[in-house]
């Protein structure tokens, strides 16, 4: 989620600026990249019944890192196209993570769970939404992929550690 957010806080900047110093009324409407989360959510829920929970969020958390190398380009509709697999992926990684957190959890305790989840997502989005600026303003916007990039590798490597073996992941 922290890189989620960091990416939609500071592409705007980077795509303002050159070689692609697009107008501020097109750059609001990198949003709609949110459609793509839409399409991926209900998507990685099916795939997740069918193939298991694991090697879907795994293979989510790999297009969104696809995505985030695609924004490194200097041309602005392959920007645009990795912006939409980077949300893709990400709605796609949080549809199903969120969704196995509870049903993971013992009975009497999937409540509090899904809070700590819920708390890492908002305290992620916090932390890593703020960090990647301080990367940007001071290294560019490779090094600010690159950070994005080793969050994803986090991301998954954190999932092959913890949820390998946990219930329903079939993996």
């Amino acid at each position: 989620m922290g890189a989620f957010v960091a990416v939609y806080n500071y592409l705007g900047f980077h795509l303002v600026d050159r070689p692609f110093s697009l107008p501020v009324w097109v750059v609001t409407l990198l949003f709609l990249a949110y459609l793509s989360g839409t399409v991926s959510s209900p998507c990685a829920g099916a795939l997740a019944t069918r193939h298991g929970r694991y090697p879907v969020l795994l293979a989510s958390i790999a297009v969104m890192a696809g995505g985030a190398t695609l924004m490194i380009a200097p041309l602005t509709v392959v920007v645009l196209a990795g912006l939409v697999l980077f949300t893709a992926g990400f709605f796609g990684a949080h549809a199903v993570a969120s969704g196995w957190v509870p049903v993971s959890a013992p009975p009497a305790s999937r409540a509090q769970a899904s809070s700590l989840y819920y708390f890492g997502y908002y305290a992620g989005s916090s932390v890593f939404g703020w960090l990647l600026g301080l990367v940007l303003t001071s290294a560019g916007w490779t090094w600010f992929v690159v950070v994005t990039l080793l969050l994803c590798v986090a991301s998954a490597s954190a999932a092959a550690a913890a949820l390998h073996s946990a219930p329903n992941g079939r993996a």
